[in-house]
């Protein structure tokens, strides 16, 4: 199943403060439409961790993490990965009509236009 939620953030001073309510954002929508396993890909790697190791935090984020487990709780699975930057394209894309429309939305089953090539061609160098 597709999912490709956008959220607008005001006042972000650093990834970690826009990568941590997006991955909450995403496992939460994860929960509530699909019953499978789910892996949440980023290129933040302090978040990363933060979920992983979520009783080692004493960030000032530790709420949305540990509010992001307590979600993730509604999975079956979830799985937390690295990719890098060049190769999470489609977020970078999805955060960039974010900035430009300045609203928020979500597409389930499908994605907007303006990532439908960047999906393809991310999924076929994955497969090849």
């Amino acid at each position: 199943m597709i999912l490709s939620p956008w959220r607008t953030l005001f006042n972000t001073t650093g990834a970690e403060e826009t990568e941590a309510p997006a991955a909450r954002e995403g496992i939460r929508l994860a929960a509530e439409w699909c019953r499978e396993k789910a892996i949440l890909e980023m290129d933040c790697t302090t978040v990363m961790a933060m979920l992983r190791r979520p009783h080692l935090q004493k960030s000032l984020l530790s709420f949305i993490i540990c509010e992001s487990i307590d979600i993730s709780r509604q999975l079956p699975e979830l799985v937390v990965d690295c990719v890098k930057r060049e190769r999470n394209s489609v977020a970078h894309e999805l955060a960039q009509l974010a900035k430009r429309t300045k609203h928020s939305a979500g597409w389930r089953l499908r994605a907007p236009m303006c990532v439908e090539q960047t999906i393809a061609r991310e999924c076929n160098s994955i497969s090849e």
